[in-house]
């Protein structure tokens, strides 16, 4: 071999090694790696993730709990603040290495796990990259919900079989510096790559909802997610305005907004797949596109189906007053309520569950992916992920009954709902809140705080002005996260310690009201990376919250969470430190907000809301 040859093959060999390198090969097979790759029903991948030590506690410490999160769940609220931080990483997906990624934890509230948490991997965060054809970013999905690691998978396959496009899924074991977090659901996302695949185009509007409606005082929770919904939200204004009309209801109007073939069928498989946690039932976990090759008319898409396969409506149904019992139809949500009350629909749902029951389910083929998917990850598991079995047999038996629910329904045609959708959640401006206070910091929490500092407040609540009769403020360490109606750091339902994280400080203030001694409380959370500041306006997460002391729910159950408000505005901090009794001095200005709508409320409506 001559020494030309010999340098050419050199260069050959370094450039292939860059290009390993850099994520742009596929080293075990030596080409680019593409989506198919990586949704392969019956292959087990495996990823591994490397970041920084420091990094990959502060990501999975991060909870929704600090950015909004009970606030999107209870109300209307809506942090401006980046929900979650990116961080910079290396991935291997099989041999295949993909250099300066960006990743995040990921979920909504039940989802959140700081032992196991779910990601979110952005390919060109860093770097202008696309490594992988057909995909820009990747989904991983703890399955702390989707216990038998199959709801996902049936979901989305079955609602592809119907007709309607829904992400791919695959199972992928997980590994982060050395520690595996078990099989998570690979979940292809829903952007512009999968928008492009499946329209043809990607230049109309999308949006995601999370607790969010097509309605005029609350469709502004709906995430707009790419340039052309965030600039006006044309199509999603017009939708929600004929949307709130109580008399005339235009269905032809109607379909010049919506696909209406196509949400029937969304509609009814989310029905039939016992969706709860969906759009049409809870308002939730959803994307809507308005394709510009349809004339704009939006198509309704699944998201988020890790708690599908569920009888009922749902844990939280008894709390939003919920009387649209039938099975076979969801009828919370705007669109379905303003639909199945419409001369004609009901006939148009019946017909097309009919051929739905007939041609997408099958209940041998269901049940025989469902062990393909037992058999793929049982040696598998971490050990977190032990009520995989039950939640097997309650899966199996879901699939097996679920037919002859409907049917009985079918034939006792067409079935009644009563009242209209749920008021989608969003949040009206009640009073101001302007003071000053004086404490100091206290590194145990107190619930008795009345005792203690000095606060000098002034509380208008519905042109009101509220005074006080006693009125006292501590800084202190926030309340440990509940896990839906308990307190303390124990995983649900198992009395296993989670992993511990550092609680951030807080103003609490404490008070009781002169006019009808109701406790006020007003808590307000700050960072820690940002509590000690002198002189200094920090962002902060308040709420105030009005109860009798004597009723016990309004203060520590689910009751309570009707009654809270709210606080946006300013916190300036003259003095901060969370060292034992250190001086802590500030003054805020603030609007109080009340959170009025979402599946807390019990007022149903099909006017406007006020």
């Amino acid at each position: 071999m001559t020494m030309e040859r010999k340098n050419e093959l050199i260069k050959v060999s370094l450039i292939m090694a860059f290009m390993v390198a850099n994520g742009f090969l596929n080293s075990a097979f030596g080409a680019r790696l593409k989506a198919e790759d990586l949704f392969q029903p019956k292959k087990l991948l495996e990823i591994q993730i490397k970041l920084s030590p420091s990094d990959w506690e502060k990501l999975r410490k991060e909870s929704d709990r600090r950015n909004a999160g009970f606030g999107r769940l209870f109300g209307g609220a809506r942090s401006t603040e980046t929900r979650f931080n990116l961080y910079k990483a290396d991935i291997t997906i099989d041999g295949a290495t993909i250099k300066n990624v960006g990743i995040r934890t990921k979920g909504f509230i039940g989802s959140l796990n700081p032992e196991r948490p779910s990601f979110k991997v952005k390919f060109d965060e860093y770097i202008d990259q696309s490594p992988i054809d057909g995909l820009d970013r990747l989904t991983l999905n703890n399955n702390v919900q989707d216990e038998s690691l199959a709801s996902q998978y049936l979901t989305y396959s079955l609602f592809n079989k119907a007709g309607i496009p829904a992400p791919r899924v695959s199972h992928m074991k997980v590994t982060v510096n050395d520690e595996y977090l078990g099989v998570y659901s690979h979940v292809e996302s829903v952007r512009g790559p999968f928008i492009r695949k499946h329209f043809g185009d990607y230049s109309g509007e999308l949006y995601e909802g999370t607790i969010a409606d097509f309605y005029p005082i609350a469709f502004v929770n709906i995430e707009a997610k790419n340039k052309q919904s965030k600039k006006k939200r044309t199509q999603a204004k017009k939708l929600a305005q004929l949307l709130e009309s109580q008399d005339n209801f235009d269905l032809k109007e109607l379909e010049k907004l919506i696909n209406l073939d196509q949400f029937i069928k969304f509609w009814i498989m989310e029905s039939l797949l016992g969706f709860w946690d969906g759009y049409t039932n809870n308002q939730n976990n959803y994307y809507a596109y308005s394709s510009k090759i349809d004339n704009k008319r939006f198509h309704f898409l699944p998201w988020g189906a890790d708690g599908a396969f569920v009888e009922g409506r749902g844990p939280f149904s008894r709390f939003g007053g919920d009387d649209n019992a039938p099975d076979s139809v969801y009828s919370q949500s705007m669109l379905a309520n303003r639909l199945y009350q419409t001369d004609g629909i009901p006939q148009r749902y019946k017909a097309e569950l009919e051929k739905i029951l007939k041609n997408v389910w099958k209940e041998e083929e269901i049940k025989k992916e469902i062990n393909r998917i037992q058999a793929l990850t049982k040696n598998h598991l971490h050990p977190r992920q032990d009520r995989k079995e039950q939640s097997v047999e309650r899966l199996i038996s879901f699939v097996e009954g679920r037919r002859s629910k409907f049917e009985s329904e079918l034939n006792e045609w067409p079935v009644k709902i009563s009242g209209g959708p749920r008021i989608p959640a969003h949040t009206v401006e009640i009073g101001k809140l302007n003071g000053s206070f004086t404490t100091v910091w206290n590194d145990k929490r107190v619930e008795d705080v009345m005792n203690h500092g000095k606060a000098q407040l002034k509380l208008m609540l519905n042109g009101k002005a509220v005074g006080f009769s006693k009125l006292g403020v501590m800084g202190q360490p926030e309340e440990p996260p509940r896990r839906f109606g308990f307190r303390g750091s124990r995983s649900r339902d198992r009395g296993r310690p989670e992993q511990e994280r550092e609680l951030n400080p807080t103003i609490s203030i404490e008070g009781i009201s002169n006019q009808d001694d109701q406790n006020v409380r007003i808590t307000i959370t700050i960072d820690r990376e940002i509590f000690e500041s002198e002189n200094k306006e920090v962002p902060f997460r308040g709420t105030l919250l009005m109860f009798n002391p004597e009723e016990d729910q309004n203060r520590f159950g689910f009751g309570g969470f009707g009654a809270m408000r709210t606080l946006e505005g300013t916190l300036h901090f003259k003095k901060s430190s969370m060292k034992k009794g250190a001086l802590i001095a500030g003054k805020l200005t603030m609007k109080v907000n009340e959170n009025r709508g979402g599946f807390f409320s019990r007022t149903r409506n099909r006017g406007p809301i006020r």
